[in-house]
């Protein structure tokens, strides 16, 4: 009989263990793959001769002025499996704004604008990413401008990968809307077609980035 409560208690003993064991093992599995996955993510450097950073606003209502920074400059993380670990920290030099008009320049480097001795860059520094569709996410983060930040949200456009020799390129466009009074853009004219500047100004961004070594 001793033999027997033995054996049972053998095979009872080896009924709890093993299932103990195979959790575990799973448990282990499932960690290391996502430790493996939060590492997927590659570390870019934007590539200013082949971005571009513009804007456009609305001018006397019907129409609108286009321009551009000439100097920016950022770096990413991405990683094409997994849209929700990118990360962008980028900035832009306020003196670089070019509308293709020096007067119109100089007029919005003065304090009526971005004034731009006091604020001489702006930047954006992401806080969060969500998938919206195969090739589309929404970059949530903070935008500084005058020294005043703000949460704004780009939506982007993942435009793909190409690996050229050494080298390992994304490329993507993105565009946000911001109201310039936020961030304390507040010069106002106007005549009787209305307001001379638009408050809602359009960013539209044109990115490649390279993979750091």
């Amino acid at each position: 009989m001793r033999s027997i409560d033995l054996s049972k208690l053998l095979l009872l003993t080896s009924l709890i263990v093993t299932p103990l064991n195979v959790l575990a093992n799973s448990s282990n599995k499932k960690t290391e793959t996502v430790i493996a996955a939060a590492e997927v993510a590659k570390d870019y450097s934007i590539d200013p001769d082949h971005s571009k950073v513009s804007f456009e606003v609305a001018h006397l209502v019907i129409s609108s002025v286009t321009g551009e920074f000439k100097k920016f400059k950022g770096t990413f993380k991405f990683n094409p499996e997994d849209f929700t670990q990118t990360q962008l920290d980028a900035s832009a030099e306020i003196n670089s704004i070019d509308t293709s008009v020096k007067k119109r320049d100089d007029h919005l480097k003065s304090p009526d604008f971005f004034d731009a001795k006091k604020f001489p860059v702006m930047t954006f520094k992401s806080k969060g990413a969500k998938k919206t569709g195969d090739k589309t996410f929404e970059l949530m983060g903070d935008m500084t401008i005058k020294g005043i930040t703000k949460p704004v949200t780009f939506k982007v456009t993942y435009n793909g990968q190409i690996k050229d020799n050494a080298k390992v390129l994304q490329a993507f466009k993105a565009v946000a809307e911001i109201n310039r009074k936020d961030f304390g853009v507040n010069f106002q004219a106007v005549v009787e077609a209305g307001p001379v500047v638009g408050d809602t100004v359009t960013i539209n961004i044109a990115c490649e980035g390279t993979r750091k070594p």
